[in-house]
């Protein structure tokens, strides 16, 4: 579920301090970029030259991407105070739609779902018509769950399962739904986990009675799914309740290029309250009871994606980072960023790019041997393709996807979403 923020700036009358309209302006240049990992640290070296309200608002936005999502609600219920502040329509409007993201991801749909009523009610004068339109769609989702409890783990023990490649190089992990068994994709870029129509039947999927559109974003296309929710599953030891999958058409998860169904993909939702899983390349996952700390804080999320920073060459760029991509591709804004080095030394290719939904065809260029450091350690990718042309659905607000190509070099990858970073060993 997207913000749509676009290019607001953001003015907060009523403070006492000395400030830098430049300051201010660049930093909500930084988060109308997303670009989370440099709005934090600005936010640490220039945090006296912005207002205090304006420095609430922006590290409620910073702490929502870094997961601390009680703390971000807790700065947005201060600026929203009636007798308090007084904020902009527009200002209002982005932290009610930051506040609804809280919600979700913390299970909290009914309080999800009346941010999303207080938004359509009153801030369609400031949305633009894509935006008022997800609004709209989101609300279908969070009213759909409003009386559906919040998501449980019971983590007793440390945990380990298999995990294995499907024929089309896709991760399966092992779920137990009541007394069987069933390989599903695991996919950190699933907004929502997801299951075929005839498997929620077949495994005992409550419907709830609710349909919305959702979108592919590897072919833009768009179609009508619904909603269901399992008691009950089990990964290795670990118990998850209460989870939600949206529902889709069967033909939908067929990939007939490569004829594979898919029938349950599990997705950020259930991940992340793993807390921390390590994933080796000798086809184990564990997840343990206790996560280990680290300083690397290399891991945001935008909404549900999660993005990681990476280093090419001297630029520290951000990508969204996928467990369900058998390969990394680089979007078209890294082709024009760095148009003269890929016209020199990329080979120009097309390819069909397949999802849910469907397979389009796209223009890229080749480029092989693709050094980049994620985490402590540098990585080379034999060949990554660079698209010539902007993805349909994506908006590109960063520069690419990482994939399995990267995971795979490594031994274990860690990922933790208790203290925000991804390291391989």
């Amino acid at each position: 579920m997207p913000l749509y923020m676009g290019c607001l700036l953001l003015t907060f009358p009523g403070c006492h301090r000395q400030v830098s309209p430049e300051t201010e302006q660049y930093l909500q240049t930084l988060l109308n970029r997303k670009d989370y990992f440099a709005l934090r640290k600005e936010l640490q070296l220039r945090s006296d030259e912005i207002s205090k309200d304006k420095l609430l608002y922006l590290t409620a936005f910073v702490d929502n991407a870094f997961n601390r999502n009680a703390a971000s609600a807790n700065k947005i219920q201060q600026l929203l105070q009636p007798d308090a502040r007084q904020l902009s329509d527009s200002a209002k409007s982005a932290l009610l739609q930051l506040e609804e993201d809280n919600y979700f991801k913390t299970f909290q749909y009914a309080l999800a779902a009346a941010v999303d009523s207080q938004l359509i009610r009153s801030y369609r004068h400031v949305l633009d018509s894509a935006g008022y339109a997800d609004i709209q769609n989101t609300s279908l989702i969070t009213h759909g769950l409003s009386s559906i409890p919040a998501q449980q783990i019971t983590i007793t023990s440390d945990a380990s399962f298999p995990w294995k490649k499907d024929k089309i190089g896709l991760m399966e992990i092992p779920v137990r739904f009541r007394d069987s068994t069933w390989s599903c994709i695991f996919d950190t870029r699933a907004n929502i986990s997801s299951i075929s129509a005839a498997y929620a039947k077949k495994l005992g999927v409550k419907m709830l009675g609710v349909s919305y559109r959702e979108g592919s974003g590897a072919t833009g296309n768009s179609f009508l799914t619904s909603l269901g929710v399992a008691d009950s599953l089990w990964l290795g030891s670990v118990l998850l309740q209460h989870v939600v999958f949206q529902v889709m058409p069967d033909e939908i998860l067929y990939l007939a290029p490569v004829d594979f169904q898919l029938n349950v993909i599990i997705g950020y939702p259930v991940i992340a309250s793993f807390r921390e899983i390590h994933v080796f390349r000798n086809g184990a996952m564990t997840i343990p009871v206790h996560p280990s700390g680290s300083t690397l804080d290399n891991l945001a999320m935008d909404g549900l994606d999660p993005i990681v920073s990476a280093i090419i060459g001297s630029d520290t760029l951000c990508f969204q980072f996928d467990t369900g991509a058998t390969s990394t591709d680089f979007y078209s804004n890294y082709f024009r960023k760095y148009k003269k080095d890929i016209l020199a030394h990329g080979k120009a290719n097309t390819i069909r790019t397949g999802g849910a939904g469907g397979v389009v065809q796209q223009e890229v260029y080749r480029l092989d041997n693709m050094k980049l450091t994620v985490g402590s350690r540098p990585a080379t990718l034999p060949g990554v393709d660079v698209h010539v042309k902007p993805i349909p659905g994506n908006p590109e607000n960063f520069y690419g996807n990482l994939g399995q190509d990267l995971i795979t070099q490594f031994n274990e990858m860690i990922l933790n979403f208790q203290d925000m970073y991804i390291d391989f060993k």
